[in-house]
This record gives structure tokens, C-alpha cells and sequence, in this order.
């Protein structure tokens, strides 16, 4: 509703006898005439504060509900996507540093090309933070208890997998924005991802549903970001009860299935959804 009311404002900016006599051909043109606009000597931002926000009375109109929001941007995608300038960052990521300790040496996270996808793929803000081991099934032992044990108070945690079917190995993992820790309920936010690093690296963000249809259920199977029990560890959901990557409690088993939300292919191959 922010953006919404900030939009409002913008176009407030520009009376409607101005609005009908410029040429907008573009965003850009746009853009340059609010530019006009917010520099000029009498723009204030008090002013403009008022107008995002002006106080309740009789006569003033209602901001549309979330619902009303979507369906009005959903109608005016088509257009923005025409008209937007699009800019693309084709500089290579810098790949993450990671901590260097002789008793908790990186293993699968040490290939360069790795760290630099992983630094593509993570928020803004932990593109530049170090890698630090805080769990492998070499050093604290290949259980769920001793992954919980090391990983209960650490949020934005970045799981990797080696994921072995038949005579195929593929590099998986899962980004995770709170702390592991056994719940009897799902838990986590909209910044979970599923990825694969290697082969054919991709990334797999999490994705609101904007269809506006009021499926509860539906809702919460999409909202499973992170599933932490005593007997097995997921992330993601789908109505046919798989997940996105789920693990047993002795890792020695898992699977990987498309999840809503994440609209991922099974992360170690196409049909390769079992992997050891």
C-alpha cells in the first residue's frame, strides 16, 4: 500500500491540464518530468507527505485492499513490461569469501564458481558476509541431532548437498533464513530458495501466489518454507505430500520434488528425484 500511495502521489504531482499536454513516450519521459517536478524550488517533502498520507475526513477516499492491488497491477503488467527500461548488471558476481580453519576445512563450497552463484543468488545484504563451517556429517557426525545441535542458533544458514543418483553426482542445497530448530510447525520467510550449484546452476526463489484466489490450503502448503522435525528436515511443499529437498535423520537418504512456491525442477536432474 506504500508504493501504492506513493504512486498516487507522483501522479498528483502533475495537474491533469499538464498530464494532457505532455508526450509521453516512454517511462523515462515520465520519470524526466516528476524530475522537473520534485527539484523545483517550491517541492517540499512535507508537502508531498501529506499528499501519500492525507488525514482521515468525510471525503477521503479509501486505498484499495490487497486484493484490488494485485488484480490493478497484474492488469498493468503487460504494459510496464513494454515500456519499462530495462537494465541488466552483466558484472560477474564476486564470489563469497569463507573463513579458513585447519579443524572445519570447506569442502564443497570451496570451488570458486560455487561461491560466486551463491553470492548472486543471497539478499543484498549477505552477498559480501564470509562462509563459516558450522556443520558437516565428516567432523560432527552424520545425524539430524548433531545438525541441529550445531545450526539451532544461527540464522541464514546455506545447506549444500552432494546429491548421488546411480552413477550421477550433483551439487544441491537450500538457503534458509531462520535458525534449524525442531518445530512442530513450519516456519521461515519468503527469502528460502532451493538451488543447485552444479551441474547447470540455477536458483529457485520463493513466489507469493497473485492468482487471487482464496485457497487456504493451497496458501499453506506454499507457505512450508522450512520443515524441521525430529525425523526428517524439508523445505518447500506440494499437495502430493514431497518436497522440494527433504532429508532423513542419518542423511543418508533424500528426495527432491517440484514445490509450490518455488516452482522447482527435482534438484539433482530431471526425473531424478531419490538420491543418496
Amino acid at each position: 500500500k506504500a508504493y501504492f500511495r506513493l504512486a498516487l502521489s507522483l501522479i498528483k504531482l502533475i495537474s491533469k491540464k499538464e498530464l494532457k499536454a505532455l508526450t509521453l513516450t516512454d517511462s523515462e519521459s515520465w520519470w524526466n518530468e516528476i524530475r522537473k517536478k520534485t527539484f523545483h524550488p517550491d517541492f517540499t517533502l512535507a508537502k508531498h507527505l501529506a499528499l501519500m498520507y492525507p488525514k482521515a475526513g468525510k471525503f477521503v477516499k479509501l486505498y484499495p485492499n490487497r486484493k484490488m492491488l494485485r488484480r490493478a497491477l497484474k492488469y498493468h503488467e503487460k504494459w510496464a513490461a513494454d515500456n519499462m527500461p530495462i537494465y541488466v548488471d552483466e558484472t560477474p558476481p564476486k564470489p563469497m569469501g569463507y573463513i579458513i580453519s585447519d579443524d572445519k576445512p570447506i569442502t564443497l563450497a570451496k570451488p570458486t564458481i560455487f561461491r560466486s552463484n551463491l553470492a548472486k543468488w543471497l539478499p543484498v545484504s549477505l552477498k559480501t558476509t564470509k562462509l563459516d563451517l558450522i556443520y558437516s556429517t565428516e567432523i560432527h557426525g552424520r545425524s539430524l541431532a548433531a545438525f541441529y545441535n550445531q545450526c539451532n542458533r544461527y540464522k541464514n544458514t546455506i545447506v549444500l548437498i552432494e546429491a548421488i543418483v546411480g552413477n550421477t553426482t550433483a551439487t544441491i542445497g537450500m538457503f534458509a533464513s531462520h535458525a534449524w530448530n525442531v518445530n512442530p510447525a513450519s516456519y521461515g520467510d519468503g527469502e528460502c530458495f532451493l538451488f543447485r550449484v552444479d551441474p547447470d546452476p540455477k536458483c529457485f526463489n520463493w513466489t507469493p501466489d497473485f492468482s487471487g484466489i482464496d485457497d487456504f490450503e493451497s496458501q499453506a502448503i506454499r507457505e512450508q518454507y522450512m520443515v524441521a522435525k525430529s525425523d526428517f528436515l524439508a523445505m518447500g511443499a506440494n499437495a502430493e505430500g514431497t518436497s522440494g529437498i527433504r532429508l532423513d535423520q542419518d542423511f543418508i537418504n533424500g528426495e527432491s520434488y517440484s514445490a509450490l512456491g518455488f516452482d522447482n525442477e527435482p534438484l539433482p536432474g530431471q526425473d531424478r528425484h531419490k538420491f543418496d
